[in-house]
């Protein structure tokens, strides 16, 4: 899979209440208090430095799991490698400290306060830690020696039972957003179903974040995988949108298909201002609609099937990449 880079449109950004960590110490490092955190943020209407000053220094709750796994990951990695902690994340890579610093501030801490905004009510509460790798070589290398694991996609993945990314960061951000997208659902939606688990974290893969009356939103644009699905569109080859939703075989022969067409429909869905409330009636809803079929139909009252997959391919059809 190619994941290209993903282009940031994002202004005067506020982040969530559970992104908002005290800046925790570099492994090595001085300490960044919460104070100066807060003040790189300011804006407007803010509190002063001297103010912020008399107040108490709130802690994220995940401030010393974070350091303790920071302090186990710079013992693994060892002296080439630099780790940050930053609640809820651990950044850790062959990248300088601020390198990893930039990528936290530019594309971790964003996207993820956006899809708090959007979508997430629980929070994580156990450190979710990213691995940026500076080119293929040492991203293959680093995955045998951590993880001993070879012949991996060539841009990352992420590995659930230890809430971990591993990225071959040279390719661009868009994989560290996707794979993002799965450790945050993780404790918001453990029990997502596979093409809506990968449909929302396709949509992530070519986005831009903006600000809103609402908060920091996130928005999928057009990618790789539209010409792919336009093909099977033209061909009369694409499955039916229940059955996307109701097959077990997501991961099966045509698996590429299957994730165009699942982001496409996040795609669909987020362009007609219903994804946010898809994805929470379907947490809602999920014990009773495990695979989201009737909440995904309840959206449109009016169409039936047919009509949704007809006017689903019609508009696939109308965009370009």
């Amino acid at each position: 899979m190619v994941f290209g880079p993903i282009p940031i449109v994002f202004g005067s950004m506020a982040l969530s209440t559970w992104l908002r960590p005290e800046r925790s110490e570099d492994v090595g490092s001085e300490d960044v208090t919460q104070n100066e955190a807060l003040a790189s943020h300011a804006a407007p209407g803010v509190a002063s430095a001297g103010e912020l000053e008399a107040r108490p220094k709130p802690r994220h709750p995940l401030t010393s799991h974070c350091r303790a796994t920071a302090e186990r990951w710079q013992k693994l990695l060892g002296d080439d490698c630099a780790v940050i902690a930053r609640p809820p994340f651990v950044l850790a890579g062959d990248l300088a400290a601020d390198v990893l610093q930039q990528w936290h501030d530019d594309t971790v801490a964003p996207a993820a306060a956006a899809m708090a905004n959007c979508y997430f009510r629980v929070p994580p509460s156990a450190p979710i830690t990213v691995l940026l790798f500076s080119k293929e070589a040492s991203y293959n290398n680093y995955a045998q020696k951590l993880f001993n694991e070879r012949n991996i996609s060539v841009y990352g993945y992420y590995k659930p039972e230890q809430r971990t990314l591993v990225m071959n960061i040279a390719t661009g951000g868009g994989t560290l957003v996707h794979e993002l997208t799965h450790a945050l659902v993780d404790f918001d939606f453990p029990k997502i179903p596979a093409w809506f688990n990968e449909g929302l974290a396709s949509l992530h893969e070519q986005c831009r974040f903006r600000s809103s009356d609402e908060g920091p939103w996130i928005e999928g644009l057009e990618n790789w995988r539209l010409p792919g699905l336009q093909s099977a569109i033209r061909k009369q080859r694409l499955r039916s949108l229940q059955t996307l939703v109701t097959a077990d075989d997501f991961r099966g022969a045509q698996e590429g298909v299957n994730y165009a067409q699942a982001r496409y429909l996040c795609l669909y869905l987020q362009r007609h201002d219903l994804l946010e409330k898809f994805y929470r009636n379907f947490r809602a809803d999920q014990q009773q609609d495990p695979s989201g079929l009737v909440t995904l139909k309840a959206l449109f009252p009016d169409k039936s099937w047919d009509d949704l997959d007809r006017d689903f391919q019609a508009w696939v059809l109308t965009l370009e990449r």
